[in-house]
């Protein structure tokens, strides 16, 4: 009956529903938490990092501060345009992986950015710089503010490769949404500090008040070239709103955007908005948002509403196998899903301690989440093989043979591990869950004891505190790999 019910829905409320199928692809999702949203002061940004392949290479990279030299060029773009190299670039943490549009980072100063894809009605916008735009800033910038204005400096000048993008960038004291068309089109939009916003595939800016330039920037054009292609009129329509003018439908449209906004949308707002509703820009949350509620939220299914599948195929797994589109996309959580992550900016700590990035490998609904800290020296060899020189030099050379380069790589696993629970998720999803959740329990217990001791050290013995920083958080990754594979095992001998 659910599924019925939904596709009746589909089929009245988007006339466009095929094309609106081939344009799921890459459907990242993220949710973002102002200051004074969360319960004890954080900004967050949570992210589903979600592409067409489900078996993708995920490494990590604590990357140092690097000098280059007078004259030297940053490349991007396949090597066809490049920019001067900054002198000497910020250190930051990096999660790379098979796709150029996997990239994730937090640098040095607490600066972090993530995407999700868009499509723009802009056609034909030349543009020439693509994903080494969140490389560029990151590098460079020492608040979010600092790189939306850097990546829009960047976009004026060079315009934007793709159809269109959503950058979501942080810092532990703002939150900002930078929404880029292509061509040389882009506008940003702070989240109010005791606000959340949440972000499928489709831009979320929704009003523009140019002369508040303390909540909005943006390209100078952006109004006046939404008139002259007639997707805004002045004298008719009430204010102009980017999302309206800028969007293609099919994405705006999307029932994979659409319920996936609204289930979340629910389960934070006091007001409960229904499915063909104009979803607002951001809310003010009916409770405090804490990292629990970011870890529930990634790993949804539509349970208990009327969106769930209640259908016995695939045994019962809410990741859907049936080719790609919709059907398969339409969850929070899903079967594209290469890893989640969680990044908590405490701007009361010292960086390295206080910014963490939290991350479940593979689908959050059975992985813990392992904090990876901003200060910690080195990263397990199960989680990085290639040396962060090397995956700088392949910054540009995706789509090799992982498995291949990197047999032993912890992602494999995490990835066949997720397989398999798939293939008989409704006889062990119930044991995977309590074993998830009692070593989430047992991380959270473990950081609250080590925190304050490593805190406390930190003042007299910096480089002492962050190696015990290191040992904390290569061991807890270590712990849940090994845990992950003695499932694994078990599962296999058993013929399961």
């Amino acid at each position: 009956m659910k599924k019925l019910l939904l596709l009746t829905i589909i089929l009245g409320l988007i006339p466009g529903s095929v094309q609106a199928q081939n344009e799921a692809e890459t459907n990242c999702f993220t949710i973002l938490v102002g200051k004074n949203a969360s319960t004890d002061g954080s900004v967050f940004i949570a992210h589903n990092e979600d592409d067409l392949n489900d078996h993708n290479f995920v490494d990590l990279h604590k990357v140092p501060r690097l000098k280059h030299k007078p004259g030297e060029k940053q490349l991007f773009l396949y090597g066809r345009d490049s920019i001067d190299a900054a002198g000497e670039t910020f250190g930051y943490f990096w999660i790379t992986g098979s796709q150029y549009i996997e990239e994730q980072y937090l640098n040095e100063w607490g600066v972090a950015v993530t995407s999700n894809s868009s499509r723009s009605k802009v056609i034909n916008g030349n543009g020439r710089i693509d994903h080494n735009l969140r490389k560029v800033v990151i590098e460079r910038a020492r608040t979010a503010r600092e790189a939306v204005k850097l990546a829009g400096s960047l976009v004026d000048k060079y315009g934007y490769a793709s159809s269109g993008r959503v950058y979501l960038i942080a810092d532990p004291d703002e939150v900002w949404v930078l929404e880029v068309a292509n061509g040389k089109h882009w506008i940003a939009k702070r989240v109010p500090d005791d606000e959340v916003a949440i972000i499928p595939n489709y831009y979320v800016i929704d009003d523009f008040i140019s002369s508040d330039t303390l909540n909005y920037l943006s390209s100078p054009d952006i109004v006046d070239y939404a008139v002259s292609n007639g997707w805004y009129d002045p004298q008719t329509d009430r204010s102009f709103s980017f999302r309206n003018a800028y969007c293609r439908a099919e994405r705006y449209n999307a029932v994979w955007n659409i319920a996936r906004k609204l289930v979340i949308l629910n389960q934070f707002s006091e007001k409960q908005y229904s499915f063909s509703e104009n979803f607002p820009f951001s809310i003010k949350p009916k409770q405090k948002i804490s990292i629990q509620l970011l870890m529930n939220a990634l790993q949804n299914h539509y349970e208990k509403t009327e969106y769930e599948n209640d259908s016995p195929i695939n045994n019962m797994s809410p990741h859907k196998r049936n080719g790609f589109g919709m059907e398969d996309t339409m969850t929070v959580c899903n079967i594209y899903n290469d890893y989640s992550c969680i990044t908590q900016l405490r701007g009361w700590l010292p960086a390295g301690i206080g910014n963490i990035s939290w991350i479940a490998p593979r689908y959050p609904c059975i992985q813990p989440f392992i904090p990876w800290y901003y200060g910690i020296n080195k990263i397990s060899s199960d989680y990085e093989k290639a040396a962060y020189e090397e995956a700088l030099e392949n910054y540009n050379n995706k789509n090799r043979d992982y498995i291949a380069i990197y047999p032993d790589h912890a992602c494999w696993v995490f990835d066949e591990f997720a397989n398999k629970v798939d293939t008989c998720y409704g006889m062990e999803i119930k044991a995977v869950r309590e074993w998830k959740n009692e070593f989430q329990t047992n991380i959270f217990k473990t950081i609250n004891e080590k925190e304050k001791e490593i805190i406390i050290e930190y003042e007299s013995d910096r480089e002492k505190s962050l190696q015990k920083l290191t040992d904390l958080t290569n061991g807890l990754a270590e712990k849940v790999l090994a845990e992950t594979k003695d499932k694994l095992q078990k599962m296999n001998s058993s013929g399961r």
